[in-house]
């Protein structure tokens, strides 16, 4: 799905996909920081508005609640992470530049890689990939060979602003993880210890 979010300083295009049949959509936090409207525009065309269930800055991740039609929610199914291995062929799914249903391929390029959050901490095990991502692919999400999610995009590396062939998502175990507790109880809660070296 491709998302739009609005604000009286900003308007940002994001991607996200379909987590389950109740409605909630899956998208990285900083596609929908400041939003006061939000918008899900489905595979079809249809634009909905959606409700911002809960964010999560510490990993970049966020849940969006659609009131949609049964036949428009067909959830990914969410693989395991931990499986994945460099290598291994993946597609990028977004909309980058507002190119809606855009579909890029590569491998996982590097494991275990480091991201820096929004609230600058460290978002760990992150997947690198060379499939191309660019502005409109952040919260879309990184398939496997047999369409499963592995992991949700969220960064790039580039000098030149734009694909340079060094992606990164958020592993599909942080995003489960993660995404049930902010569909349980709209927030997340980290244990920090705190200490400085």
């Amino acid at each position: 799905v491709e998302i739009t979010a609005g604000g009286a300083a900003r308007r940002a295009q994001g991607s996200g996909f379909v987590f389950d049949r109740e409605g909630h959509i899956v998208t990285n936090q900083h596609v929908v920081a400041g939003a006061s409207a939000i918008s899900v525009i489905f595979w079809n065309g249809v634009e909905l508005d959606a409700e911002l269930v809960g964010t999560d800055p510490s990993t970049d991740l966020a849940v969006l609640s659609v009131d949609a039609p049964a036949g428009l929610l067909s959830p990914l199914t969410v693989a395991d992470s931990s499986r994945v291995d460099v290598g291994d062929a993946v597609l990028a799914m977004g909309s980058p530049f507002g190119l809606e249903g855009t579909i890029t391929s590569g491998i996982v390029s590097a494991l275990h890689r480091q991201m820096t959050a929004p609230n600058n901490f460290t978002i760990v095990d992150t997947i690198q990939t060379d499939a191309a991502i660019n502005h409109g692919n952040s919260g879309g999400p990184l398939l496997d060979g047999r369409g499963r999610v592995i992991g949700v995009n969220a960064q790039i590396e580039s000098e030149s602003g734009g694909s340079d062939g060094v992606g990164f998502a958020i592993p599909s175990n942080t995003v489960r993880s993660i995404v049930r507790q902010l569909i349980s109880t709209g927030e997340v809660r980290h244990a920090y210890l705190g200490v400085r070296m």
